[in-house]
């Protein structure tokens, strides 16, 4: 889909008083469909056209080209030659699209504002009337800024939303707190919420400078400084600990603790034993370890959906 068509079914929602969000429940997709046919991502299916066409009142030549289609009066006026000097102008730029389609692509208009592709790296930038919309495709990542609030989407695994409401109300991955305020209170700086009070003592408790103390005790009293150092493997394991004692995950919990105890015990046969091969095999483990885990999440997600 080209940019203008994109740029009318913004115009088209925002005449009609649609939220992205509204135009999303009306027509029974999700808010991203939306916003990536608004941002000429993706073009909606010829049921969506229909309903878009019916909702806005427009026949379907007037949403797709922008006015509506030809009489027969006119084509035999030799509107049939336009149309098909069109058709080869149209023809000729997606040529062009194609032998560049590996440089960022610029579209600088009034109306439409600053659009900005970049294929190689996945990025999409849009500057306009209706905000700021930045894609990273690649990492999963939206954010949009715009008369609507503030919309932030992670859409990798563990990642998270986070938007802004007309009253004042923020929503995190669908929980909405009645200020910025009170999710900074109830979340960390990760973005990670605490459904118990232990969960949030747990976390909270400085951990790395009980390590530290610790430490520096075993140092000056007994002179053990380098395999204190090992005391440091314990800080993973300690709020990954807190992590499963507030959510329960089980997977995350091993995706955590595997990593430190094996590269521990790497550098304690190699450093301590002297025996680093084939003691290194266990580091090759940790991707097995992690990808199995988060294959695990994700069966168990589909599960719960089904």
């Amino acid at each position: 889909m080209d940019l203008a068509m994109a740029q009318r079914l913004v115009d088209r929602r925002k005449a009609a008083g649609l939220s992205q969000e509204a135009l999303a429940a009306q027509l029974g997709v999700s808010r991203q469909a939306v916003s990536k046919w608004e941002r000429s991502e993706s073009s909606p299916d010829t049921d969506n056209l229909i309903a878009l066409a019916a909702l806005y009142d427009v026949s379907l030549d007037e949403l797709l080209y922008g006015e509506a289609a030809n009489d027969a009066d006119d084509l035999k006026d030799g509107s049939a030659d336009t149309e098909t000097a069109d058709v080869a102008d149209e023809a000729e730029a997606s040529t062009e699209h194609a032998d560049c389609s590996d440089k960022p692509l610029v579209d600088i208009s009034l109306a439409r504002g600053i659009h900005v592709i970049d294929p190689n790296k996945g990025e999409e930038v849009h500057v306009g009337w209706s905000g700021i919309h930045v894609t990273n495709e690649r990492k999963g990542e939206e954010v949009h800024v715009g008369p609507d609030g503030v919309h932030i989407d992670t859409l990798e695994d563990d990642g998270h939303s986070v938007r802004t409401n007309d009253d004042g109300t923020v929503t995190i991955d669908g929980e909405t707190f009645s200020s910025w305020k009170e999710a900074h209170d109830k979340l960390d700086h990760h973005g990670k919420h605490f459904h118990t009070k232990v969960g949030r003592a747990w976390n909270k408790f400085p951990f790395p400078a009980l390590v530290t103390l610790a430490y520096l005790v075993l140092g000056i009293v007994y002179g053990t400084w380098g395999m204190g150092l090992f005391l440091v493997f314990l800080v993973p394991v300690y709020y990954a600990i807190g992590d499963f004692i507030d959510r329960r995950h089980l997977s995350k919990l091993i995706e955590a603790i595997y990593p430190a105890a094996a590269i521990a015990w790497f550098l304690y046969m190699w450093l301590c034993l002297g025996q680093p091969h084939p003691a290194w095999i266990i580091l090759i483990t940790i991707p097995v370890i992690k990808a199995l885990m988060r294959w695990c999440r994700k069966q168990w997600k589909h599960r719960k959906q089904a």
